[in-house]
């Protein structure tokens, strides 16, 4: 078994791959049913060709309507700098691309605080939280704990261990994404979420979310003339 340095970063960086994967999955289900599809293509450049990485951009044909992206995080101490990332990128990204329509990111892991979340909500970006105790439940079937204290070291590095395990077991792996798809039933908001915001189709839809940005064309519009250089009203 290969040592490192960071049992506890290596457990995080590994669930929240878990996690990213089983809600593709139910992404690319959904995008299918609607004839859109997830870009191949992560990396995606703004107007002064600062390159951001996004999990799932979303296309309609060739073009660019919807981001989503997955963040898993263990530690509080962080989730301002993470919030601000996502900020950051999905901002300059929307003003760059104008034809998307909305911009997602799934919260996963105990590290979010209620602070970075408002900051992310309020800036315009649907956020979905995803019960951080639910997902250490189905980890803890297999006695895998992802609720320790900062200074804890020997639980991170005990369910490391059995993750590194479990990793070869690929039909238990995919038991514990469908898990947590299922109970967590963040499909059925992720279906409400394009119908409602990408595609348009369900306008009444009410879709219980921390933050709906009433005016994010106009937000958007302002943002993009400020990173091109251009005049507002201009051509």
């Amino acid at each position: 078994m290969k040592k490192i340095k960071s049992p506890a970063a290596a457990l995080g960086e590994t669930v929240g791959r878990l996690v990213e994967e089983a809600i593709r999955k139910a992404i690319e289900e959904i995008v299918k049913s609607y004839g859109l599809k997830i870009s191949e293509t992560k990396r995606l450049k703004d107007r002064v060709n600062v390159e951001f990485e996004i999990d799932m951009p979303i296309l309609k044909g060739e073009k660019l309507i919807a981001l989503i992206d997955v963040k898993y995080l263990k530690y509080k101490k962080h989730a301002r700098d993470k919030g601000s990332w996502v900020v950051v990128a999905h901002s300059r990204l929307r003003a760059t691309y104008p034809e998307i329509k909305r911009s997602l990111v799934i919260l996963a892991g105990p590290g979010w605080t209620k602070g970075a979340v408002r900051m992310i909500s309020t800036s315009c970006i649907d956020v979905i939280p995803l019960d951080p105790k639910l997902v250490n439940d189905i980890f803890a079937k297999y006695e895998i704990n992802l609720m320790w204290k900062e200074k804890d070291a020997e639980t991170p590095k005990i369910s490391w261990e059995r993750l590194q395990k479990l990793l070869g077991e690929e039909e238990k792996l995919e038991e514990i994404k469908k898990r947590i798809i299922e109970k967590s039933g963040i499909k059925g908001f992720l279906e409400q979420w394009f119908k409602r915001y990408v595609l348009e189709v369900d306008p009444e839809e009410k879709i219980p979310l921390p933050y709906i940005c009433p005016e994010a064309g106009g937000r958007w519009r302002r943002l993009n003339e400020f990173i091109s250089g251009t005049e507002p009203g201009s051509p």
